[in-house]
């Protein structure tokens, strides 16, 4: 949690100057990482740890006034790593569409909370054979996201960078600890980058070299 704090801060920190204007409507690629981890109902038996994923993609962007709506079409990967009762690792790959709601405050900066619905990639129909990743046992998983996002400035004016926490909403596994099933609930910290394609040629404008 210390460097999600450090990240909170940085976005908040970043000097206003001189930016591209948001525009009505904006489009483009997505790139990042998750920390994820689950959250099992049996704390006792199961000792995990958090790990990394990637997630890649595409976003869109209306804009009006204050306001930003921004669904997403993106690939991620969730999960954990265990270490008790037995050593395994959880890879929950997603197709997934966050939908989110922003609001800007502070110029630049856009306070955000949305919804994520997810499907399956790697649906787990049977018990892995020994170092081979668990997958999700569910089909599809939905969570709740809130975050935030800072418009870049100056020459990186096409990036964006985001801050999210994701918190899954249903239990993604079909495991049992004898005869008891396990509620595991994905969990993660979301840190990536956009790239607003659609304003590359007002970029060119700007920033562009320029003819002799």
């Amino acid at each position: 949690m210390h460097i999600a704090r450090v990240l909170v801060l940085l976005l908040l920190t970043l000097p206003a100057a001189a930016q591209i204007e948001p525009r009505l409507f904006e489009f483009g690629p997505k790139l990042g990482l998750n920390l994820s981890n689950v959250s099992p109902s049996d704390t006792v038996t199961y000792s995990k740890k958090p790990t990394f994923g990637v997630q890649a993609g595409f976003f869109t962007r209306l804009n009006v006034g204050k306001f930003s709506l921004q669904p997403e079409f993106i690939y991620q990967a969730k999960g954990t790593s265990m270490s008790r009762p037995i050593s395994a690792k959880h890879t929950y790959r997603y197709f997934s569409t966050p939908v989110l709601l922003g609001y800007t405050a502070i110029k630049h900066v856009y306070f955000e909370v949305g919804y994520e619905r997810n499907w399956a990639l790697n649906r787990m129909e049977t018990i892995p054979t020994l170092n081979k990743p668990y997958g999700p046992g569910k089909k599809d998983d939905q969570s709740l996201i809130i975050g935030a996002r800072v418009n870049l400035l100056d020459m990186f004016s096409l990036f964006s960078l985001n801050l999210r926490y994701v918190h899954g909403l249903n239990n993604v596994s079909e495991l049992k600890s004898g005869n008891i099933p396990l509620e595991f609930a994905n969990r993660s910290i979301q840190i990536s980058a956009t790239y607003t394609f659609s304003e590359q040629y007002l970029w060119n404008k700007k920033f562009g070299v320029k003819k002799k």
